[in-house]
């Protein structure tokens, strides 16, 4: 990372950011991306992923519904889910550590979602500098999109399933961003149902998510929660709380000169509240519905559906 040796690039237009990095690579190719995060070590390689780790967890557990009340009867649809989590400054930098003999020990640098890159000067040779990574994804939102199956009516429980592959995209830029596959789960109950004449609609959740993100990322996420709400007629209000958590795997070979070789990292999300709230108003068979989220991440959700 000399910047006498300093390796350049574009950075990735805003309009593909949009995607939500879903341009599929080749099998076997080297995107653009795990170039980046393969410059770096076990050790460095933790601050300038995480806000990534986070933002995708946020995302990954938000829009799976849209108010509190889970039909007795039978319902079966079909989701098209859009999310965006709000890239904040605290997202964008990180404390970074400067290699032996240059001043100072430690810098705020950029992150994936960060800009340029800092530079520090050595304390020891004269006209020697040393330059963080520069920001990969340069955006204010990481958003995604994302197809869900859900089918309920038995003891007023329903279920969930999200499904995506990038593969299934065309006329994206496939050098940039590795293949990204998701799936998840998820399963909600009604409590009000036992509770005869309660004005409001009350249910508990829980969510599971998996996504692989090429050969390098593998991102697992969960979360608990309870939400409250009331429908009137074709209109429904809901508010949560949802307790979170998930843990990003990273598994590359490094190609840093100090410290090449096999690297295999945990990056965890830490477990954390998150409020809810959200609105949907119901057409006969088409649904459309939003929500938000707030914590560490803030998130928005939108989208429609079609079904009972």
């Amino acid at each position: 990372m000399l910047t006498r040796q300093w390796w350049r690039r574009t950075i990735v237009p805003s309009a593909l950011a949009a995607t939500s990095l879903a341009g599929a690579s080749s099998a076997g190719a080297q995107t653009t991306l795990e170039s980046v995060i393969k410059q770096y070590n076990s050790q460095t390689v933790v601050g300038y992923v995480q806000p990534l780790a986070d933002v995708l967890a946020a995302n990954l557990n938000i829009g799976y519904f849209h108010t509190a009340k889970v039909p007795t009867g039978f319902t079966f649809g079909v989701d098209l889910v859009a999310v965006g989590s709000v890239v904040g400054d605290k997202q964008k930098t990180y404390t970074a550590q400067t290699p032996t003999g240059f001043a100072p020990s430690t810098f705020q640098t950029a992150t994936i979602f960060g800009g340029q890159g800092t530079t520090v000067s050595s304390s020891s040779v004269s006209g020697l500098s040393y330059r963080g990574s520069d920001g990969f994804i340069t955006a204010n939102y990481f958003p995604s999109a994302v197809p869900q199956l859900h089918v309920g009516g038995l003891l007023g429980t329903e279920g969930y399933v999200r499904y995506f592959t990038s593969s299934v995209i065309s006329g994206l830029n496939k050098q940039d961003f590795p293949e990204l596959k998701l799936i998840g789960y998820g399963v909600r109950h009604s409590v009000s149902q036992y509770f005869k004449g309660l004005p409001i609609d009350i249910a508990v959740s829980g969510l599971y998510n998996s996504l692989t993100w090429g050969d390098i990322v593998n991102m697992k996420s969960n979360a608990f929660g309870a939400q409250v709400g009331k429908t009137f007629s074709v209109l429904s209000l809901y508010g949560g709380l949802q307790s979170e958590s998930g843990s990003m795997t990273l598994s590359y070979t490094s190609t840093d000169p100090k410290a090449p070789g096999s690297v295999s990292v945990d990056l965890d999300v830490k477990r954390e509240m998150r409020y809810t709230a959200g609105t949907a108003i119901k057409l006969g068979f088409f649904q459309f519905f939003g929500d938000a989220g707030f914590g560490n991440v803030t998130t928005y959700s939108g989208g429609f559906r079609i079904g009972l």
